[in-house]
């Protein structure tokens, strides 16, 4: 579509498709001037104001006047514009095909992104755009307001925006997790209007292009336990093996028994669509406690991702769920978010013997993952694995909300906030001297007990400024939040990670 709507402009303005070897400044129209043509259902390429479109057979069904105004909007302080805003008309008016804009671009070109306003409200969002010499072209399906420029400038700026997010949310469904679903789903109504909106403080002021696109896809911690009949493991072999989960909670009023496999918010879908959205994360991410006590969190968000044509293999020689069950949830342009709730360190095991009841030389049933540390994955797995779905890993971010003491949660990806959490001393793993099926807790609070999540955290630690660590023992997740949405932002933005 992009190679056809250049040549379509090089009909109409010859120097639309050269190639410009130095930066060459576009003369912009003041504001206020309005230009104007009818393009009937055979479609044409207008150009006005400085603007084309190119518009194909059977985008408006009758004889339509397009205009294009010049109008002296500012736009949001985290945009850099290198060019006027323009508002076409008419208002809402929707295509039956993609129409392809191109926007003249003012200096370098560099990043140059168009912005486009959502078709429900003035946010604007980035969309995928071509760059050729100083114009800038991508794809819309309805008349809004838009200009062209980037999210980031200078050593900051390291690549075009982004306005598509997937995010796995890991839940650990296991029996003490109920409160801690229960404190991210009142978080999920924020989360859902920051992502339409990009206005991170909920000040009126967008800090982020807001998104086109977001999928939801929440998978749980129960991997099973390599065939070993354990209480709570209901399915010892592969457990929910990574798989998207696509049921909702009956004792949720209002949830629905099935759900698809992942949610989607996307900026055109209309009045109700955040509400319909938030609902659907709740009902499916609110997992329940009934899960494996066994929690294989790392293990679960790989397979959930990894396509059966990678050389990672699971348990039993299984492959990743990322192209069979999971087909079709992650896209290839996307940013990619894990999140991960829980109150236990993961215990992805190399062949599950660790769950062998019968193995009294390994001790006490429920400690053996910390006794035996050698016998678990190593989180270099983990660490390349995860980040290996993107070609760049920039796009990937890690959230863990595990029991990291809340007085040393991270949100900045500082090696020594690292360093911090895992050398301080209630990070250790200590059996409980009082019970040495248990271990000694990193945080207690009114919300439950969780322990020190030492793997979880060196894995996030490789992730740099992607990764985030909060206290799952807060008892506002708002600071939660806040941190992953933090690092969407910039990304979004184009920022360097």
């Amino acid at each position: 579509m992009v190679r056809k709507a250049c040549l379509a402009v090089a009909i109409v303005v010859l120097a639309g498709c050269d190639v410009q070897s130095t930066p060459r400044p576009i003369e912009t129209t003041d504001p206020g001037v309005t230009e104007s043509a009818i393009v009937g259902a055979e479609g044409g390429s207008v150009t006005l104001a400085g603007v084309t479109l190119d518009i194909p057979a059977a985008a408006v069904a009758d004889d339509t006047e397009i205009s294009v105004t010049v109008i002296d909007r500012p736009v949001p302080a985290a945009f850099t514009a290198s060019s006027p805003v323009y508002r076409f008309e008419p208002a809402g008016q929707v295509f039956a095909e993609p129409v392809v804009v191109t926007l003249p671009v003012s200096g370098s070109s560099e990043h140059a992104t168009i912005f486009w306003t959502v078709q429900e409200g003035d946010a604007f969002t980035a969309l995928p755009t071509t760059v050729v010499g100083h114009r800038a072209s991508a794809e819309i399906v309805h008349f809004s307001e838009g200009f062209v420029g980037s999210g980031c400038e200078g050593e900051d700026c390291c690549d075009a925006p982004n306005s598509v997010l997937d995010v796995v949310l890991l839940v650990d469904n296991s029996n003490s997790m109920s409160e801690e679903q229960a404190l991210l789903a009142e978080q999920l109504p924020r989360m859902a209007r920051v992502f339409a909106t990009g206005d991170l403080d909920g000040d009126g002021e967008q800090d982020f292009p807001a998104l086109s696109s977001v999928r939801i896809g929440v998978v749980t911690s129960d991997m099973g336990t390599a065939g070993y009949s354990i209480m709570t493991c209901d399915d010892a072999m592969f457990g929910d093996d990574g798989m998207l989960r696509d049921l909702g909670n009956p004792e949720i009023a209002g949830c629905e028994a099935s759900y698809p496999s992942f949610a989607e918010l996307t900026s055109d879908a209309g009045p109700g669509a955040i509400e319909g959205f938030v609902r659907h994360v709740e009902c499916v991410g609110r997992a329940g406690t009934g899960g494996c006590g066994f929690e294989q969190q790392l293990e679960a968000a790989l397979k959930a991702v990894t396509p059966s044509t990678s050389d990672i293999r699971f348990f039993d020689g299984s492959p990743g769920q990322g192209d069979r069950s999971n087909a079709g949830f992650l896209r290839d342009d996307s940013m990619v978010a894990f999140v991960v709730l829980t109150d236990e360190d993961d215990c992805s095991t190399q062949d599950g013997e660790l769950y062998n009841v019968t193995r009294d030389d390994l001790g006490p049933l429920n400690v053996r993952c910390v006794l035996f540390p050698d016998e678990l994955q190593p989180v270099e797995r983990y660490a390349e694995g995860l980040r290996a779905i993107r070609e760049d890993p920039a796009d990937v971010i890690l959230g863990v909300v595990a029991g990291v003491p809340e007085d040393l949660s991270v949100t900045t990806g500082d090696p020594a906030a690292f360093d911090a959490i895992l050398s301080d001393e209630r990070m250790t793993t200590t059996i409980d001297p009082a019970n040495p099926n248990d271990l000694v807790p990193s945080c207690d609070t009114a919300i439950g007990r969780a322990y020190p999540p030492r793997r979880l955290v060196e894995v996030a630690r490789t992730f740099g400024r992607n990764g985030v660590v909060q206290s799952i023992c807060q008892g506002d997740f708002t600071p939660v939040v806040n941190a992953v949405l933090e690092r969407v932002a910039t990304r979004a933005l184009g920022g360097c990670m």
